[in-house]
């Protein structure tokens, strides 16, 4: 996108060359990542822009998208450039100091309000490693008919619980948030404990594509052999004095025996749920009434 090449630039020009040129860079749909630059220059819709095809772009419009075009060849994921991300049809601000929300973990979403329907109010529900807060918020969203739920959401890092926060307030939602780190954690856990922890191996780690070496290490890998939050909450659970009702974990792929393993001895029945592409994603329990 040069000005010595090209005097005018319309968006279907910059439509057109985005799409080459990000084709040429290996980044994922080529097409809508360009699409959405583009819009959020001219802060308008994917429709909008269409209507506006013949539009030529200022000099500072073009500018800025040299600039988010360059972040994103150099596989920046789009979420951040942007600074939202979009889950359960929500929409979340995020950063590079929390995790992107991921399609797969609407799976957990949906299995723990299919639990919660199910139950009696009060509800107490847990977020262990909120990030942006997308579980935490996303359940408080859905439950507000419910008699006075109360949801808490931890996490270790300060500047994840600002943006949670900060997303909590948009979505005017009460949530109790708290800085804590999990193996550090003397308090019991209780009600209905809710994880999306890292699962990635630190021998994984090190093969990622290129966007994921922009996300926070620490909401990704244990640096160890991805099963230790696992471990840590399994052992909580059962150090919890019968206080904890039920657990739900997002697990990574071929994880599912292993976690089995550590919470088998808290939970009389263990369920598995698949995510849509037929992986065994969640897996949950109730929590045996005597440990």
């Amino acid at each position: 996108m040069s000005a010595k090449e090209k005097s005018i630039w319309t968006v279907v020009d910059i439509i057109r060359w985005g799409t080459e040129y990000f084709g040429a860079k290996g980044v994922d749909s080529p097409r809508l990542t360009i699409e959405l630059l583009v819009t959020d220059v001219l802060k308008c819709t994917r429709l909008q822009l269409y209507l506006m095809h013949d539009r030529p772009l200022t000099e500072k419009e073009l500018s800025i998208l040299r600039e988010t075009c360059t972040r994103r060849a150099k596989r920046e994921p789009l979420q951040y450039i942007l600074g939202k991300a979009h889950f359960y049809g929500l929409e979340f601000d995020i950063s590079p100091a929390v995790l992107i929300p991921r399609p797969e973990t609407e799976t957990l979403i949906d299995t723990v309000l299919k639990y919660c329907a199910s139950m009696p109010d009060p509800l107490y529900i847990i977020d262990i490693g909120t990030g942006s807060g997308c579980i935490a918020i996303t359940l408080a969203q859905h439950l507000k008919h419910r008699t006075n739920p109360v949801i808490q959401a931890m996490d270790v890092s300060k500047e994840a619980l600002d943006i949670a926060k900060k997303n909590a307030q948009f979505h005017n939602v009460e949530i109790v948030f708290e800085h804590c780190d999990l193996f550090q954690r003397k308090d019991p856990l209780k009600g209905i404990v809710v994880s999306n922890p890292p699962y990635i191996s630190i021998g994984e780690y090190a093969q990622l594509e290129p966007e994921l070496m922009y996300e926070p290490k620490v909401a990704l890998t244990d640096n160890a052999d991805g099963l230790a939050f696992y471990k840590k909450i399994s052992d909580l659970i059962r150090h919890s004095n019968s206080s904890v009702q039920a657990f739900f974990l997002e697990l990574g792929y071929g994880q599912m025996v292993d976690v089995e393993n550590f919470f088998k001895p808290v939970s009389r029945s263990l369920n598995k749920v698949h995510d849509l592409s037929g992986i065994e994603r969640v897996l949950w329990g109730e929590v045996n009434a005597m440990l």
